[in-house]
C-alpha cells in the first residue's frame, strides 16, 4: 500500500480498538463513504458455513467501528443453500440484504440481485485486482453482480510418504495420477486415488467430470446450443472419469458413494493416497481431526489433459446485494469492507484460532505475498498456478435442473454399470428437452 493509503487504514482499524491510537485525519479506508451516513443500519447476510466466513463474523467490529453499521450472518448448510435465497427472492422478502452463492446458481438468480457496475465505478473499485476467471464469474449480461469473495482453484493433493516409497514424480497429466495411483497401491495396500461419484450433493461430482470433458475437447453445448457431451470426445472424456474406478480399479471402493467430504476424509485418515478437490480441503488434511502429519501432505496444480494445455475447472462464491434489500447503500459499504485486501491478507495468516483458520483467498497479490505463502507452505503460488486458463462452469439459467440430469447420469455409469455413451445419449435428449421447454438456455 502507498504509504497515505497505509496511514488512512491504520488510523480506521486504531478507531476500530485495534491498537489504542486516535483515527488519523481523512477519506475513510476501502473506499468506505466518511462521516459515516449509514450508521444505525443492521444488515442481515445469508451464507454457507465456512472457516473463512466466521473469521469475517470475528471480524465485524472492525467494520461496525468504521461505518456505524452492525451485520449479522445467518448459516444454512451448502446443500440447502439455492432453495434458500430461492425462496426468500420468490416470496418477495427482505428479511436479508446479502447472499452468499455458487456462480453457476448466477444466471437463474440475476432477476433478484442487484447490479453493482455502477457502485463499482463511483468508487473506483479495481476489479483488475482479481483472476480473470474470478472477475468473469461474476458477470451475467454484461453487468456484474457480485464480488469474489470466496473461490476455488483445484488442486492435486497427495501423500508425500507413498510417492517416495515408489519413486514416483509428482503427477502432472491424468494418466500420470492413474499410473501413480496403480504403484503406490500395489505397494501399500491403500487406495490409490479417492472420488466422489454419488448425486445430490450440490453436483459435487461434476467437478472433475469436467475437467475430463474439457480436457478430450468436449463441452457442454455446441455452438448452436444443443447438447455436445455426449460427441466422441464427451464419451472419450467420461469414459477416462469413471475407468479410474471400473476399469483401472485405482480408485477406493467407496468413491462411488462418496460425496466431496467422503472423498477428503478419506485421505485424511490415511485410506487413500490421493484426491483431486478444492484447495480448501488443505486445512482438513493438516488439521486436527486428520490422522496425517503436515509433512505428509503435498500438493500441486490439478492434472490436465492435453499436454497440459487443458483447463482446469474454478468456482467462486461471491457475495451479491439482494434487489429487495431496503439497505442497499450500506450493503455496498459492507461489500467494500469485506473484499478489502487487508482483511483478506489477515484471515489467511492468522493460525491462532481452529476453528477461523482458513486458506481461501481471491486477490492476486494475495497468491503472490511473501507472508501469505510462507505462512500456509507456499500453497497460494501453486494455486495461482492451477488457475492459469482456468474456466468456470457454463452460465445457464436452467443449470440446476442440468446439472440433476447430469450428476444421476454419472452416479448411475458407476454405482449400476450403466455403459457410457447409452447413459450421456439419454442425458443429452433430457438437456435438450429442458433447453426447448426455457426457451432459452444461456444467460
Amino acid at each position: 500500500m502507498k504509504r497515505r493509503q497505509f496511514l488512512e487504514a491504520a488510523g480506521a482499524l486504531a478507531a476500530a480498538g485495534l491498537g489504542g491510537m486516535a483515527r488519523a485525519a481523512g477519506p475513510a479506508p476501502y473506499g468506505l463513504a466518511a462521516g459515516k451516513p449509514y450508521a444505525g443500519t443492521h444488515l442481515k447476510l445469508l451464507l454457507p458455513p465456512a472457516s473463512q466466513f466466521r473469521a469475517q463474523q470475528k471480524r465485524l467490529d472492525q467494520f461496525e467501528a468504521l461505518t456505524g453499521i452492525k451485520t449479522t450472518y445467518s448459516y444454512v448448510p451448502y446443500g440447502q443453500l439455492l432453495d434458500k435465497i430461492t425462496t426468500e427472492a420468490v416470496g418477495g422478502s427482505s428479511e436479508y440484504d446479502l447472499f452468499s452463492f455458487q456462480d453457476s446458481w448466477m444466471a437463474s438468480l440475476v432477476g433478484y440481485l442487484n447490479p453493482l457496475d455502477a457502485s463499482i465505478a463511483a468508487d473506483k473499485l479495481d476489479m483488475g485486482r482479481y483472476p480473470e476467471v474470478f472477475r468473469e464469474a461474476c458477470i451475467v449480461g454484461g453487468k456484474t453482480y457480485g464480488l469474489p469473495i470466496r473461490a476455488h482453484p483445484q488442486l492435486l493433493f497427495y501423500r508425500k510418504d507413498l510417492l517416495g516409497e515408489v519413486g514416483a514424480k509428482v503427477p502432472a497429466s491424468w494418466s500420470d495420477m492413474v499410473a501413480t495411483a496403480g504403484a503406490i497401491q500395489n505397494k501399500s495396500g491403500i487406495s490409490g486415488v479417492a472420488l466422489d461419484y454419488v448425486k445430490g450433493s450440490g453436483f459435487q461430482n461434476l467437478w472433475l467430470w469436467f475437467n475430463c470433458l474439457w480436457g478430450h475437447g468436449s463441452d457442454l453445448f455446441d455452438a448452436a446450443g444443443q447438447p455436445r457431451f455426449n460427441d466422441a470426445a464427451g464419451v472419450a472424456g467420461t469414459q477416462a472419469y469413471v475407468d479410474v474406478l471400473l476399469k483401472d480399479k485405482v480408485a477406493n471402493p467407496g468413491s462411488s458413494q462418496f460425496n466431496e467430504y467422503d472423498m477428503v476424509n478419506s485421505m485424511a485418515q490415511g485410506k487413500s493416497a490421493m484426491i483431486m478437490v478444492w484447495w480448501w480441503t488443505y486445512s482438513v488434511l493438516t488439521g486436527d481431526r486428520s490422522r496425517l502429519k503436515p509433512e505428509q501432505v503435498g500438493f500441486a496444480p490439478m492434472v490436465r489433459f492435453n499436454g497440459g494445455k487443458s483447463p482446469t475447472l474454478a468456482t467462486l462464491m461471491p457475495f451479491g446485494i439482494s434487489k429487495q434489500s431496503r439497505h442497499k447503500a450500506a450493503a455496498w459499504e459492507y461489500l467494500k469492507w469485506v473484499s478489502n485486501p487487508d482483511l483478506e491478507v489477515e484471515i489467511v495468516c492468522d493460525k491462532s484460532d481452529p476453528q477461523t483458520s482458513d486458506i481461501v483467498a481471491t486477490q492476486t497479490a494475495t497468491y503472490l505475498n511473501d507472508k501469505v505463502n510462507a505462512v500456509n507452505h507456499g500453497l497460494h503460488r501453486v494455486a495461482l498456478e492451477s488457475l492459469k486458463g482456468a474456466r468456470i462452469l457454463p452460465k445457464l439459467t436452467i443449470w440446476p435442473e442440468v446439472a440433476s440430469v447430469l450428476e444421476t447420469t454419472i452416479s448411475e455409469i458407476v454405482a449400476v454399470g450403466k455403459p457410457v455413451k447409452p447413459s450421456l445419449d439419454d442425458a443429452a435428449a433430457q438437456v435438450a428437452r429442458i433447453a426447448r421447454r426455457s426457451g432459452r438456455h444461456r444467460s
